[in-house]
């Protein structure tokens, strides 16, 4: 999804261009170096699936609006809100079942809606690439209503996950792709590449599939939205008390499931069991206290804090997520 032509700009992440805009690029070994380079989103990435991270952000930013193209080689949970007064699209590559947005599976015809300022999480396939859109709402709201005759907030009760025809989603990510080549590509008539004329390309695309996907709103089941919750509330028990993680049958009697109900629970939300799960969410928190930590902690003790007293499990464990030693995180920052 990536436009092949995209050059590395120079332009600052909080600029916003009054003639021709330009591109920022940016590129991250690690996750969350990575949802540091989105800019002006509050957000946290855990690496989920293991191995060496990299990562790329593609940005634009107009007077009314962020477009941007992420990617990442393995998967991760985000937990992000985009900016507040705003409407966010995300729409992801075509991948079946592979991504869920707050727990809810995206089918490869899927576009995410989210107002700005309000957190949300995002379960990420292995490698993905995913275009995002984010508005302003009164500016989009005037655009909407002048065009279309449509008010805004009605179209946006069809839900927060959208589903067009693969044909009508293929060609959105075209024309966003060809918005964001157009910002940097010398050559380009003013009349296509100037900020107002990106701009204006950009809510035509968005009105456009508001008003498509009126008849393809995507719901949750209730199962599913329950499944959900207990996922989080793992989280919760989790982070209350991180130097004694709780093992499967304690979570059974916390939440009154059996141990298939919460193993079938956690494989359908998250794609990994619930041991899995927990270990990946301490591993993250350790790897982001050992980079960003201004105190000069032991890695054991580090650990420790978070549930490992097995040293060379935990380094071996450590090793298998992010490709290197917990040492060498600590000497990188």
């Amino acid at each position: 999804m990536t436009p092949t032509s995209l050059v590395a700009s120079t332009t600052p992440a909080l600029s916003v261009p009054t003639d021709r805009p330009g591109l920022r690029v940016t590129h991250a070994k690690d996750a969350d170096e990575h949802a540091q380079n989105l800019s002006r989103w509050d957000q946290r990435y855990d690496q989920l699936t293991p191995g060496a991270f990299e990562g790329s952000v593609t940005e634009l930013w107009l007077p009314k609006s962020q477009v941007f193209v992420e990617s990442a080689n393995r998967q991760l949970r985000q937990t992000c809100a985009a900016w507040p007064e705003s409407i966010w699209f995300g729409i992801p590559a075509a991948r079946e079942g592979m991504m869920t947005l707050g727990g809810k599976p995206l089918t490869a015809g899927a576009v995410c809606i989210r107002d700005g300022g309000a957190e949300f999480d995002l379960m990420t396939a292995p490698d993905f690439n995913l275009f995002g859109i984010v508005v302003d709402r009164n500016a989009f709201g005037e655009y909407v209503a002048t065009t279309t005759c449509q008010d805004l907030d009605r179209l946006l009760q069809q839900g927060d996950v959208l589903t067009l025809p693969q044909p009508h989603k293929n060609a959105l990510c075209l024309t966003l792709g060809a918005i964001l080549a157009d910002a940097e590509m010398p050559g380009i008539p003013e009349s296509r590449a100037s900020s107002g004329a990106l701009q204006e390309r950009i809510f035509a695309a968005l009105s456009g599939l508001l008003v498509a996907g009126k008849d393809g709103g995507n719901t949750t089941g209730r199962a599913r939205h329950h499944r959900q919750q207990i996922v989080a509330k793992v989280r919760e028990l989790l982070l209350q008390s991180p130097e004694y993680p709780p093992s499967v049958a304690e979570l059974c009697t916390r939440l009154h499931l059996s141990r298939r109900a919460l193993q079938n629970c956690f494989e359908e939300i998250t794609g990994m069991g619930p041991l899995a799960y927990m270990r990946s969410l301490r591993l993250n928190e350790v790897r982001r206290q050992l980079k960003y930590s201004r105190e000069a902690q032991p890695v054991s003790q580090v650990a420790y804090a978070w549930g490992f007293t097995h040293m060379s499990q935990f380094a071996k464990d450590y090793r298998q997520l992010f490709g290197e030693l917990p040492s060498l995180s600590r000497r990188a920052s």
